[in-house]
């Protein structure tokens, strides 16, 4: 006989709470655009709805032999919610030399799980994280994705806290 606990571990509750963080973002980030601004000096491109930002983009120009910029590499993205208090922080191949994609909170700083990859998409490291302090169990992958490090960070109840967090619209 075999007993297993009704009890959502922290990292479960974190991990799902990121997920449906993300899921809200994107709807509220993936409105069609209205105005956009670029910023030819520090190759920014940022996208509006009734003077709400959507997305801001981080570009990097590629160069041709003659020093003229022929094409944009996405270095960066941030993706807002519609009351501009969280935001999906993501970090691109080819130009970061690996992907990361994070949940921000105005005030506060990173919450739940962030994930890095690399840029062949394979998971690169796992971590969580709430008001930017480092919790709970981290692990880093190799580019097989075998895990190569874990490190338990403590503070895991920090996750709990997760659900307290909520998203309004």
């Amino acid at each position: 006989m075999g007993f297993s606990s009704c009890k959502t571990s922290p990292a479960d509750i974190a991990t799902k709470w990121t997920h449906d963080i993300k899921q809200k973002i994107i709807t509220d980030a993936n409105l069609r655009p209205d105005s956009s601004e670029l910023d030819t000096a520090y190759h920014y491109l940022t996208l509006y709805k009734g003077g709400i930002k959507l997305k801001h983009f981080v570009l990097q120009p590629n160069f041709d032999t003659l020093e003229k910029i022929v094409s944009f590499d996405t270095v960066a993205c941030t993706l807002y919610s519609s009351d501009q208090k969280f935001q999906i922080i993501r970090e691109l191949c080819p130009a970061a030399g690996r992907t990361l994609e994070g949940v921000n909170l105005k005030g506060i700083g990173f919450l739940g799980l962030t994930e890095s990859r690399y840029c062949n998409g394979s998971l690169k490291e796992t971590r969580f994280e709430y008001n930017n302090k480092e919790v709970g169990l981290w692990t880093k992958y190799d580019s097989t994705g075998k895990i190569i490090e874990q490190k338990d960070m403590g503070h895991t109840d920090l996750l709990n806290k997760l659900q307290d967090v909520k998203y309004y619209r």
